[in-house]
């Protein structure tokens, strides 16, 4: 396992038209198929594709792109959670290379059956790639323990729309619990000065505080046997 440090995630307001660059070299180039879990209009996945990261790439949300937004090859709309939904999507677009799970699985109710299910939707071989923020971030454990504070946001690591909660080790654990193989984890800081002094006083020892996000890639391995998706609860 590597891990290694990443840029600063974007505080765009207007997310869902951002494009993940920052997550780029995590994801292989395949000639198969990319779909970004998630990925609102689409505009992640399209650059990818024109960058020759994938052959077809789509999007599944809860709403489906409108038209006339980014060139996608698929496009679904519908509950992620919904078993026959994700069903239906890898049965008609699957299974994939590359699926990515940007800043999603933490505003699901069982996020670990959906990773499961996404599983079965990978070829052998294939890599999930996610990120998740890092709740044991100052910015969530400071008003809490020195101002009994824990105020959700508009957006965020405290976003008001987060069910679940994770630091690295349970955000690996997620990742991994279907039996995909961790590959990489890398770390999106806070990256101001004081933090950077911060980190160099201590040695780095403190540094998971100033985490703002994990990204973390795992791989189906090559010589799993598929399973039936009927067969999966």
């Amino acid at each position: 396992m590597k891990e290694v440090t990443a840029a600063p995630v974007s505080e765009n307001p207007d997310y869902h038209k951002n494009i993940r660059s920052e997550t780029f070299s995590l994801i292989p180039r395949c000639t198969g198929t990319l779909a970004d879990i998630g990925g609102g209009i689409g505009n992640t996945a399209a650059r990818l594709k024109a960058l020759g990261y994938a052959k077809r790439v789509g999007v599944v949300d809860l709403f489906q792109p409108p038209a006339g937004g980014p060139a996608l090859d698929f496009s679904f709309g519908g509950d992620l959670e919904d078993q026959a939904f994700l069903n239906a999507v890898i049965a008609a677009e699957g299974p994939f290379d590359t699926i990515l799970c940007f800043d999603v699985l933490e505003h699901l109710v069982d996020p670990w059956a959906v990773v499961a299910r996404l599983h079965q939707g990978l070829k052998p071989g294939g890599v999930i790639v996610a990120s998740l923020p890092n709740v044991r971030n100052y910015s969530v454990i400071v008003p809490l323990l020195l101002k009994n504070k824990w105020e959700l946001q508009d957006s965020g690591i405290l976003d008001r729309t987060h069910l679940r909660f994770f630091v690295r080790d349970s955000a690996i654990a997620l990742l991994t619990s279907s039996g995909l193989v961790l590959e990489e984890v890398r770390a999106n800081p806070n990256t101001g000065w004081k933090i950077r002094w911060f980190r160099r006083l201590t040695f780095g020892l403190m540094n998971n505080f100033f985490d703002n996000q994990y990204l973390i890639r795992v791989r189906r391995p090559s010589d799993e046997v598929p399973r039936p998706l009927s067969a999966q609860s």
